[in-house]
Order: structure tokens, then sequence, then C-alpha cells
């Protein structure tokens, strides 16, 4: 009985193969848009937080930055809906798609204990992309006492 010398593969294993990796190959491209799609909404998330950050950056160093500024748009100031808070809302003339949101405290929230302590009034910073709330932070304004 001779053997028969039988190297390579055949075309049914072939086949079966190239379905396999396909497949698998299928599943990992699925994968890629995702991940993009995923990388573009955390960059634009990580966009509006620091401009949220900047606003309150700028509101810290100006208590009433809207006060005669010229590149404000659509001033509104509302200081009934919530009580013992003053809400402004504008946006920038350079971003027009950008609505700031500020909530500001009237009283302050740490009761000061000695003479010439400065008072902190909480801030509440929101940034909105279509009437849609993209970003928001918080934080506190110094007011010295007299």
């Amino acid at each position: 009985m001779k053997w028969k010398n039988e190297r390579g593969f055949t075309l049914v294993e072939i086949l079966a193969s190239l379905t396999i990796l396909g497949i698998v190959f299928i599943s990992f491209m699925t994968i890629f848009p995702q991940m993009s799609n995923f990388n573009a909404k955390t960059e634009a998330k990580l966009e509006t937080l620091n401009l949220a950050k900047k606003e309150l950056l700028v509101w810290k160093g100006n208590p009433l930055p809207l006060n005669k500024n010229e590149d404000l748009e659509d001033i509104k100031e509302d200081s009934l809906t919530k009580p013992g808070h003053v809400i402004y809302e504008y946006k920038y003339k350079k971003e027009p798609s950008f609505t700031y949101r500020v909530i500001l405290k009237k009283e302050s929230d740490l009761s000061t204990t000695q003479k010439g302590e400065a008072q902190l009034f909480r801030i509440h910073i929101t940034v909105f992309k279509g009437g849609r709330e993209i970003s928001k932070t918080f934080g506190y304004m110094k007011k010295d006492a007299e």
C-alpha cells in the first residue's frame, strides 16, 4: 500500500477558514465606528466643560461681568424664578451656538465668624447648545466683608 502525499489544504478547508476569518473581521470592524463616535462625544463634552470652567473664572474675577460687556447678546436677568438667587442667561457674539446660564446665590452659604472674613457666594454655571444642557460646573465667589 502506497501513501499519498497530502501536503497543503483542500478547497473546503480554505473556504471554511476564510469564512471564520471574515466573521471575526466584521465583528471587529463594528467596534471602530462606535469608538470614533464615543471619542467625538467625549471631546465635545470636554470642550464645553472647559467653557464652563472658563466662564466660572470670568465670574470670579469680576462679580458682574455682564455690565457694559460688548461681547454679549441676549442678556436676561431673572430673580423671581428661584427665590434667593439671581439667574443670568446670555450668549457670546463670537460663539452664538452656546448659551450660558449662571445662577448666583444672593446670600452667603457660610456664616462668617470673624470680622474682615470673606463671604463665599455659590455660583452655578450651565452651558447649553441648541436648548440642550451640555455641561455644568459650580464654584464659589468671594466677596470681602466690610
